[in-house]
């Protein structure tokens, strides 16, 4: 018999990532990371918009097309969600596929999406998505939105 016994773990109430689990990017992590959005965005992604990383990030008003909502968002971010709105829907199968959820979310406005919805945006099955992106690793800042039940 062993004088050092295991520990007992507390169980603890994990959420599971399922299909209709919602993914953003959180941009905290970004803060608190050593990698800087706008380098990343540039060298990694290869967006040539460096003129425009220089400028101040005023707020515009941006209008949801659906709902009619109208909420403030930094120039920045509108430039980029412009950026990748506009990029062949090709790109989102031909990249890497954390860079191509990342993009997949800028493209949306970083409005939270179903893992569902991402799959069929990069083209790979769901449960990619739940495996790499739904696990304690952050990649990019996409984070799930796990809710309480």
């Amino acid at each position: 018999m062993s004088s050092n016994p295991r520990p007992k773990l507390k169980s603890s109430p994990m959420k599971r990532v399922t299909e209709e689990t919602r993914f953003y990017i959180d941009y905290d992590w970004w803060d608190q990371s050593n990698i800087d959005l706008k380098t990343y965005l540039s060298t990694r992604l290869g967006i040539s918009l460096d003129a425009e990383f220089d400028k101040p990030a005023n707020e515009i008003d941006l209008v949801d097309p659906i709902t009619a909502e109208v909420r403030r968002v930094d120039s920045f971010q509108y430039m980029i969600q412009a950026y990748f709105s506009q990029l062949p829907e090709n790109f989102f199968t031909q990249t890497m596929f954390v860079d191509a959820v990342f993009c997949v979310l800028l493209a949306n406005a970083n409005q939270p999406m179903t893992a569902r919805d991402i799959a069929a945006r990069v083209e790979k099955p769901v449960d990619m998505v739940i495996r790499t992106l739904g696990g304690a690793t952050i990649y990019q800042g996409i984070r799930p939105i796990v809710e309480d039940e």
